[in-house]
């Protein structure tokens, strides 16, 4: 028979990824007596072990699960408060910047209120002495003005006085007739001195009357005009002195709230940094609990893989294979078979099949045929049931003869390699180059720079050389054979097939190439339940990994040394 395998779906996490098998009906030849009572007390104590180990991990998973997100909210908010203390600093640098501008501009305000106010007082000097100079002004007017009287009246009198010389001339000139010619002339003469003089009086008079008329009112408007500016020149010069002072008080306000806001943004720069440090340590809180819960969960999956692999906590009464058969399950739809064996089956149920524990159940499965099956366990990869009839029981037995007939030479490759490993191993120990201590050494130290980690024991330097010579002829004596490793209980390889290294990349050494895949812990569910099985073989489907490496068929076989388990033999086949 044909096998073909597929990934299974993900596990929800590493408690939940273990495969906690339910308690299977033994349908071989039954054991009486004290030894199978002592069997079924050790699996009952293993069972009670497990399920505490796992409730305790679920609820350290859960636990730690509520307090990544109640730390992840916390450094939410943080963060958030990061940012607003960011934005607080950045405002409060632009309030200090401007309040240090106001400053500036209210000292130019009250240096140049000084100004004014000086001006202003230089200017009431001025007035004072324009005041006084009006004063003066007005004095040497109202002198011309009397001056301009006195002349009026000489010209005047001088006026009527030539007046009266050109009418006695005149009379003159008339009596005398014929020989009163220089009288007329002399009279004429007078007579036009007097029009000069007449003129010259009335020019002078209207000379008096504009300085003492329209000038004095302009004088006098003058003086009144100076005399208003004068108050308002000082009532000015005190405004601005008191705009002055003003100016100065806010300079000093506008400084002192500069210094302020300079204070809160160095104060709001060390809570933004504060915040930063917290959310960054909540932030590696958050991951120290998803650890936690990975921790225990892989805490959880190793221990209980190994009391499932353990002699004593072994429930497995026949070998079981992996397949990938599709089934029909009653109405429900079609689903898988994953794994067969004698005793019974593993079933994904199709979608919506809520068979509960103690449930019959009627299956259609390609290449067997009909079965009937009752349900007797759950676990993440399905429904684990046993065969309820014995015509049921005749197809699975015909099923199973093709299946071990196809695995049977793998199974001898894997356990005959595992018998030579072993025997290598012993005459090490017995010619002194390996001592047991250094071969049972589980102190893994990390070789710093290499991902994935890469890790050294005290035996790799002898496992280097023993190992090869016996894993590669395996490797290579079959096509089928994709790998061929020792690992020891915990999953670590010390080596691995040197036609397994890969490629190097563009400048890589191809020393790292070859050892990209050796010295490293292969602990997932798959290699711990190989690196810890008891059982004469164990045959487990690969599935195809993110790599995109095609899903193989392993068969693992113990390793045993002077009677100790040390590990297994990993073989993975092409299928």
């Amino acid at each position: 028979m044909r096998l073909s395998f597929r990934p299974p779906h993900p596990p929800r996490d590493r408690a939940d990824g273990v495969e906690i098998l339910p308690p299977l009906p033994a349908l071989g030849p039954a054991v009486e007596g004290p030894e199978r009572d002592a069997g079924r007390a050790g699996r009952d104590a293993v069972d009670r072990v497990e399920a505490e180990l796992v409730r305790a991990a679920r609820a350290v998973g859960v636990a730690a699960r509520d307090g990544c997100v109640e730390t992840a909210a916390a450094a939410a908010d943080a963060a958030a408060l990061a940012r607003g203390l960011d934005t607080l600093e950045i405002r409060a640098d632009e309030a200090g910047r401007r309040g240090r501008a106001l400053g500036a501009s209210a000292e130019t305000l009250a240096a140049e209120a000084d100004g004014l106010a000086g001006v202003l007082v230089q200017a009431g000097r001025h007035l004072e002495r324009t005041d006084a100079q009006r004063r003066v002004l007005e004095a040497e007017m109202a002198g011309a003005a009397q001056d301009a009287a006195r002349v009026v009246e000489a010209v005047a009198t001088l006026a009527r006085q030539a007046n009266r010389l050109a009418l006695n001339a005149t009379v003159e000139a008339a009596r005398a007739g014929a020989g009163g010619g220089p009288l007329w002339q002399a009279a004429e003469e007078f007579r036009l001195l007097s029009a000069d003089a007449a003129r010259t009086v009335e020019e002078v008079r209207a000379l008096s009357r504009r300085l003492s008329g329209p000038g004095a009112v302009a004088m006098g408007g003058v003086a009144t005009s100076l005399a208003c500016l004068r108050p308002a020149f000082a009532t000015t010069g005190a405004a601005a002195e008191a705009q002055a002072a003003s100016a100065r008080r806010l300079a000093d306000g506008a400084q002192d709230l500069a210094d302020a806001t300079d204070g809160i943004g160095r104060d709001a720069a060390l809570a933004m940094a504060a915040a930063d440090e917290a959310a960054r340590r909540m932030e590696a809180a958050q991951s120290v609990g998803a650890g936690v819960a990975g921790l225990a969960g892989g805490l959880a999956g190793r221990t209980v893989a190994s009391l499932r692999q353990a002699e004593i906590g072994d429930r497995r009464v026949h070998d079981r294979y992996p397949v990938d058969l599709a089934v029909r399950v009653g109405n429900w739809g079609l689903g898988r078979v994953l794994d067969l064996s004698r005793g019974g089956l593993l079933l994904t149920p199709p979608e919506g099949c809520g068979a509960a524990i103690g449930a019959r159940l009627s299956l259609d499965v390609r290449g067997i045929g009909r079965m009937q099956v009752r349900v007797v366990g759950a676990s993440p990869r399905g429904l684990h049931c046993a065969v309820s009839d014995r015509a049921s029981e005749a197809r699975m037995r015909d099923a199973l003869v093709a299946i071990e007939e196809e695995n049977r030479p793998l199974i001898a490759s894997a356990t005959g390699g595992a018998a030579s490993v072993g025997t290598a191993l012993e005459q090490a120990l017995a010619t002194g180059r390996l001592a047991h201590h250094a071969l049972f050494d589980t102190t893994y130290r990390p070789v710093a720079g290499i991902e994935p980690p890469h890790y050294l024991t005290a035996a790799v330097p002898a496992l280097e050389d023993l190992l090869p010579p016996i894993l590669e002829p395996l490797l290579l004596a079959d096509p089928r054979t994709a790998f061929c490793i020792a690992v020891d209980r915990n999953g670590y390889a010390p080596v691995h097939n040197r036609a397994q290294a890969q490629a190097p990349r563009a400048g890589e050494p191809a020393w790292n190439a070859l050892h990209a895949r050796q010295r490293r812990l292969y602990d997932d569910r798959i290699g711990l339940s190989a690196a810890r099985s008891t059982r004469a073989f164990l045959v487990q489907a690969c599935p195809q990994d993110e790599a995109g490496r095609p899903p193989l068929r392993e068969v693992a076989a113990p390793i045993r040394v002077h009677g100790r388990h040390w590990g297994a033999l990993r073989m993975g086949f092409r299928i």
